[in-house]
């Protein structure tokens, strides 16, 4: 007869650890993001969807994101430069985090694209002297989606 006790013991720890690896790695992201331009780089492109890869978006995906920079974002229902005919009625709003979470998901995707129209995303993040503009449009498909083009990405400030 074994003993699962010790074996059970054994996986429990391995998984205790790993949860404290990752809250270490967590805390170092963050506390070194202040002083390593690479590192809020990194973290603003994955605010714009605008990382190098899908692997190095999704690695990031346990460091926290609320209130690390300032976000902004502003929806259109005409492309910028265009004279809407009634009034211009889009304007900036701040917003905690993730600024492309506006059209990629809950209330909001809905809020802005329930009526399947096109529609013009504008979004910006700031960090320490770094930022990056993004635009978006958001062009309706016939199965009921939208196709997101991403139309210029403008980066301001030291980046590396």
């Amino acid at each position: 007869m074994t003993n699962n006790t010790s074996d059970r013991k054994t996986s429990r720890d391995a998984g205790f650890l790993a949860i404290c690896l990752l809250v270490v790695i967590n805390a170092v992201w963050l506390l070194l993001m202040p002083w390593v331009p690479s590192i809020a780089q990194a973290t603003i492109n994955r605010f714009h969807l605008t990382s190098s890869s899908f692997a190095v978006w999704a690695i990031q995906f346990p460091i926290p994101t609320m209130y690390n920079f300032a976000n902004r974002f502003e929806v259109r229902e005409f492309p910028e430069g265009m004279l809407d005919p009634l009034a211009e009625t889009s304007q900036h709003r701040y917003v905690n985090h993730f600024p492309s979470r506006k059209f990629t998901f809950a209330n909001t995707r809905y809020q802005y694209l329930h009526e399947h129209t096109d529609r013009w995303f504008n979004i910006d993040s700031s960090y320490r002297g770094q930022t990056i503009e993004t635009r978006f449009h958001l062009k309706p498909i016939e199965t009921g989606g939208f196709e997101v083009i991403r139309l210029s990405t403008k980066k301001v400030g030291h980046h590396e």
